[in-house]
């Protein structure tokens, strides 16, 4: 069971870097929370509600993504991601991907908009297990364990680019193994992340807050060494 109270990456971040295929990669069993019942109002356009799904009671968080959709709406065919903001037990407010609250085209016209199909279903595994992996490839530890925390990170951020990688590359390997296609472009996609990926954990250099339990901080860290020297 991982112990890391820092996570290196969000749904948003993930949605971000692959927005063609995110609807597509989503792990199905992850479901937070899904109906056919949402509702905006013309006078709240960014808020999402439902009369049979409790958004709060179930988990949902913000930073999750929500995928919405009704032909013949302003959604575009295939539906749209909005990132949620906040929760209450029957609504969710949301913003667009990337964007601060309120600022873009809302998902619901000046008139509201009724009978639209939401799911919510989170990378929130798979981005712990990344995280849990990047701590240990940069000795990063957790709990009671001797060492530098993440806590002391400088810019916990330097590493959320390869926390997405690491989640997209192993979501596109597992996606072409499952459909096992002498063609599949979801192999040919985890391999350009993998390369990606190898290249942005080369070049990475992790930086470090001085504080009195570490009075010696020493150069950032890297791949290849504990502590680089200045």
């Amino acid at each position: 069971m991982s112990t890391a109270t820092i996570l290196y990456a969000t749904d948003e971040d993930i949605a971000l870097r692959a927005s063609a295929d995110y609807a597509l990669l989503w792990p199905k069993d992850q479901k937070f929370a899904a109906g056919s019942d949402g509702v905006f109002s013309a006078s709240s356009p960014w808020t999402l509600t439902s009369a049979t799904v409790d958004f709060q009671g179930q988990g949902v968080m913000p930073g999750q993504l929500v995928q919405l959709e009704k032909l013949g709406s302003s959604l575009r065919p295939g539906g749209e991601g909005f990132v949620v903001v906040g929760v209450s037990p029957g609504s969710a407010t949301l913003r667009r991907k990337g964007q601060p609250i309120g600022v873009g085209q809302p998902p619901a016209p000046p008139t509201g908009l009724t009978g639209v199909e939401f799911s919510i279903v989170t990378f929130g595994p798979q981005i712990v297990l990344a995280t849990d992996d990047l701590n240990r490839r940069f000795g990063i530890t957790t709990g009671a364990y001797a060492g530098r925390s993440a806590g002391e990170l400088a810019d916990p951020s330097e590493l959320r680019d390869a926390a997405v990688l690491t989640v997209l590359y192993r979501q596109y390997l597992d996606m072409s193994r499952e459909l096992s296609a002498p063609t599949d472009t979801f192999a040919t996609k985890a391999q350009i992340v993998k390369a990606e990926l190898d290249d942005r954990l080369d070049r990475l250099a992790l930086h470090w807050n001085r504080y009195l339990t570490n009075p010696e901080p020493g150069g950032p860290t890297t791949r290849f060494s504990t502590r680089m020297s200045r």
